[in-house]
């Protein structure tokens, strides 16, 4: 069962060309005027020292009888306050992670702040690109997530539209985003790097399935919405099935596995990584789109017929969607198809990736759940990996093909982002996640490829069933969240994408200054400063992973981080498979 409690928030965007005491107030009255009980403020507004800011907030708070949230510079280091209705200060939250051009003290806790709204969870500016602290704050019991955007320059205004609706749905808690807005275009910043200008987005409100329930747009305002908070309460017996949250409106899988097993890693800093040299960079890539009654074993005359047209692009690696329980190698029929595929990609010379496979193997745990087996360019199986969702997996483990190294996740193992961090740890070039994924989720399932992409730094080839919604078809993500492939929807096809391994990928960040002349296209919209791309390398060496030894914990209290399962049997994951000669 669950139990609900339903809360009114609202969240304020200001025009960051305006932030004087006056508009602050009007649009604080605007939020007032209704039932409020927590009202979330952009960083930094109004313009007014930290003491000052101090006493404005606490008497707001306790005249109007609202939860209030305000940030701002306290010694040069961004804090977040929470202030009770009775004007009481209940927790301080300081920004945890630096960017390079930041140089105050990081925070050393992100704790959850306890409100008698529930416990929330805060962030603050550059903390968005570190999606550990969301994860781990809900860990910690967070029912609420909220974060105080902080303009540095460069928005990287794509990244921060998409994540949050993301870090929404894979905690299952409400998202609150608070910015400052701006009504005007930026022109790109510098022209050699290509920065593309964009108006800044204001503030929104994220239900716990990533909609978008209220917006303030581009201009300033006030976003309302009523939110539902879930506390779950399942009994133990309840636990030996697979977890299932549908939540309002979307199917929602959680990881059933021991969380120390697999996620300690992420409680420390990612090693240095150390790759081979690699023949080619430059990859096509075939993706098999088909309808559910043409998978092997049933109508497959259609797979067929897609893989020679596939084959005849020259790809690098064909990627077939995920099979299904019939799928057996065992069957004499099934491995005849199966060895027919890879002859046909054997002829082609490239590699060939089906998922779906359900091996048998010795344990009950495992047998006949989702494998995905990998033939190289000479039709040999060098590399197998098998679902992690329920419990059955043997860990994220990769491999160096002979153009770059590629980590295989399946079906629901999306919904789990901390798999994806594993992979990144290991600076994995591409993840290829085939799928049978159907249903309402379609309609954040670009969102989910997006984040994963630019969260972690890699390509993410989807190889979906493409008959449900049109957010399920087969997608080709780019380190920089883009989807730059997708293929027909409601139709059997084949998608071929071209992608260079070496293209850059990271977050754009603060690099000095330039003149603007006078003269120049609209120079009174341009920026004078100049900016850099941070690599993801670079990116995750500015984690914080003694905040996140919670990711790592088997909380009993919490259903969806422990396995409890009654087999008990985890299988050691498999000898890695080295760079082919």
């Amino acid at each position: 069962m669950s139990e609900v409690l339903s809360l009114s928030v609202a969240v304020l965007s200001v025009d960051q060309e305006d932030s004087s005491s006056a508009t602050f107030l009007t649009l604080f009255d605007v939020a007032v005027r209704e039932s409020t009980d927590l009202i979330v403020i952009p960083f930094g507004f109004p313009s007014l020292n930290s003491k000052d800011a101090h006493r404005l907030f606490a008497q707001l708070a306790k005249s109007y009888r609202v939860h209030i949230i305000a940030g701002w510079k306290r010694r040069s280091r961004p804090v977040a306050r929470v202030y009770s209705p009775t004007g009481r200060v209940l927790g301080d939250r300081v920004q945890a992670h630096r960017l390079p051009e930041e140089t105050f003290s990081p925070g050393r806790t992100i704790e959850p702040v306890s409100t008698t709204l529930g416990l929330i969870g805060i962030s603050i500016g550059s903390d968005i690109y570190f999606p550990e602290m969301q994860w781990s704050q809900t860990q910690q019991g967070a029912d609420i997530l909220v974060h105080l955007g902080i303009n540095l320059g460069v928005e990287n205004q794509f990244y921060q539209t998409i994540s949050p609706k993301v870090r929404a749905l894979d905690c299952q808690r409400p998202f609150l985003l608070s910015r400052a807005s701006s009504r005007y275009l930026k022109v790109a910043h510098n022209e050699e790097l290509q920065i593309p200008g964009t108006p800044m987005s204001g503030s929104i409100i994220i239900d716990q399935n990533g909609s978008v329930l209220a917006s303030t747009g581009y201009s300033q305002g006030v976003a309302r919405a009523n939110l539902r908070t879930y506390q779950h309460c399942q009994s133990k017996e309840e636990q030996t099935n697979i977890p299932v949250n549908r939540g309002l409106d979307i199917w929602k899988l959680y990881f059933n596995d021991s969380r120390a097993k697999y996620f300690t890693p992420l409680c420390h800093h990612f090693p240095r990584p150390h790759k081979p040299k690699y023949r080619k960079r430059k990859v096509t890539i075939a993706v098999l789109n088909h309808h559910y009654s043409h998978q092997l074993g049933k109508d497959d005359s259609v797979l067929f017929q897609l893989l020679e047209e596939a084959c005849s692009k020259r790809p690098d690696i064909v990627v077939c969607t995920e099979m299904e329980q019939n799928c057996r190698p065992d069957d004499p029929q099934i491995a005849s198809k199966i060895k027919r595929l890879v002859d046909t990609c054997k002829k082609a010379r490239c590699y060939l990736l089906v998922g779906g496979i359900r091996f048998g193997e010795a344990d009950a745990v495992s047998n006949r759940c989702s494998h995905a087996w990998l033939w190289n360019r000479r039709g040999k199986m060098v590399f197998q990996s098998r679902i992690m969702l329920y419990g059955r997996g043997f860990g994220q483990d990769v491999y160096d093909c002979d153009f770059g190294r590629i980590g295989i996740r399946l079906c629901g193992d999306v919904y789990a982002p901390e798999l994806d961090r594993l992979f990144a740890r290991k600076a994995v070039d591409i993840v290829f996640n085939p799928s049978m994924s159907w249903a309402a989720s379609g309609g954040i399932n670009s969102e989910i490829g997006q984040a994963r992409a630019m969260d972690n730094g890699f390509y993410i080839v989807n190889a979906h069933l493409a008959f449900s919604d049109p957010g399920q078809r087969s997608q080709v993500f780019d380190p920089l969240g883009n989807i730059i492939a997708a293929s027909s929807y409601y139709a059997n096809s084949v998608l071929v994408s071209h992608i260079d391994l070496d293209s850059p990928r990271g977050i754009f960040v603060h690099d000095g200054k330039r003149k603007v002349d006078p003269g120049s296209y609209l120079a009174s919209y341009r920026s004078t400063a100049t900016y850099r791309l941070l690599s993801h390398q670079e990116l995750f060496k500015r984690r914080k992973p003694d905040l996140y030894t919670k990711l790592a914990e088997d909380n009993a209290d919490h259903p969806f981080s422990t396995r409890n399962r009654g087999d008990g049997c985890i299988l050691p994951r498999p000898t890695s498979i080295g760079l082919e000669p």
